[in-house]
């Protein structure tokens, strides 16, 4: 199973997408994607190509990747190289299951699962504006996702108070408006929906602090990236004094860096990135690795169609999964306009 040839694709109305072709020998093709800084990635997949994959044994696939990583690390540990690495890595786990006519969970060591577990992320405009309906509408907006089948929300309504003070400084008017999405999801539908609150890291130690102990009344599920992770040390403290849930990973690169949050206790549920941090068998590596601290994977998932197939199939694989992260606005308006099918969303 050689490699001739490493082809990529944009496409004019979806510019944040890349999407890799890998070509063998026999005729397979093995499809990869990036989706941010998308532009950068493509030049580098196309000047690794020549030096670590053409003329290669495609069914070597660690082989080629720690070639690939060995080499990137010289220069950088993340960006638009790990991305580049992360489709080359899924076009060869994808060439694989075609060789062996099954699917990559077969591979990766069977299913744990018949069914995967999601949430959805309140990401999108129109005609599915979740980003402004949690907001505005919490409550109906709460009530349609139940509708659907979906047993968990993730929302960010302390994001806009970040930026007034690079999240030096919450005030208690603001901590309260922050709340009022969470009051008005318990309000309409009580417990019968999950609520995570996601902070993308804006805050720094005593605001984080603040805002998760006046969640505590509303039970939320979890508190995603209440600080850099740049900032071990805070995430350590956080995840210390926090009484909810903390998750942290979804900006660290391959299981090296995920050691060190596992070690050091920064957080009680890893979300590491398939594309971000080097691949669908770098994520299997990372779900495996926690599994030893007893930590459960809730893998970032806010990518285009062939990363969140590939995530699925990770998904279906790892017995420590959480949660698959999903946004709907993608499933059901984004990707439609690019796929002819996905595997559907179904109430258990």
């Amino acid at each position: 199973m050689r490699i001739t040839k490493v082809e990529t694709i944009r496409h004019p109305a979806f510019p944040r997408f890349t999407w890799l072709h890998m070509h063998t020998a026999d005729g397979q093709v093995g499809l990869g994607e990036v989706g941010h800084f998308s532009t950068a990635a493509e030049a580098i997949m196309h000047d690794l190509a020549p030096r670590f994959l053409i003329g290669e044994d495609a069914t070597r696939i660690d082989h080629l990747w720690t070639k690939i990583h060995d080499h990137l690390a010289i220069f950088t540990m993340g960006g638009s190289e790990m991305r580049a690495l992360g489709a080359i890595d899924v076009a060869l786990w994808d060439l694989a299951g075609k060789r062996h006519g099954v699917p990559i969970y077969e591979l990766l060591g069977g299913a744990s699962r018949d069914t995967i577990p999601v949430y959805n992320t309140c990401i999108g405009s129109d005609p599915i504006p979740d980003n402004r309906r949690f907001l505005e509408d919490a409550g109906s907006l709460a009530t349609e996702l139940i509708d659907e089948g979906f047993g968990c929300m993730k929302i960010w309504p302390f994001d806009g108070f970040a930026s007034r003070s690079h999240g030096q400084l919450l005030s208690n008017g603001d901590l309260d408006e922050g709340l009022a999405p969470v009051r008005a999801i318990r309000d309409r539908v009580g417990d019968a929906i999950g609520i995570a609150i996601e902070l993308h890291g804006f805050w720094n130690l005593p605001c984080a602090l603040r805002i998760a102990d006046a969640l505590q009344p509303y039970r939320v599920q979890w508190i995603e990236e209440a600080l850099s992770p740049e900032s071990l040390g805070a995430q350590v403290a956080f995840a210390k004094a926090c009484h909810t849930p903390v998750v942290s990973g979804e900006r660290l690169v391959t299981r090296f860096a995920f050691r060190g949050l596992l070690e050091a206790g920064g957080a009680t549920i890893v979300n590491p990135d398939l594309t971000w941090t080097g691949g669908l068998g770098e994520l299997k590596r990372i779900s495996t690795m926690a599994e030893a601290f007893r930590i459960p994977v809730k893998p970032h998932n806010e990518g285009g169609p062939v990363h969140h197939v590939a995530a699925m199939h990770v998904a279906a694989n790892v017995p420590s999964l959480y949660l698959l992260e999903m946004v709907r606005h993608n499933t059901h308006h984004l990707f439609p306009q690019l796929v002819d099918e996905l595997p559907p969303l179904v109430r258990v």
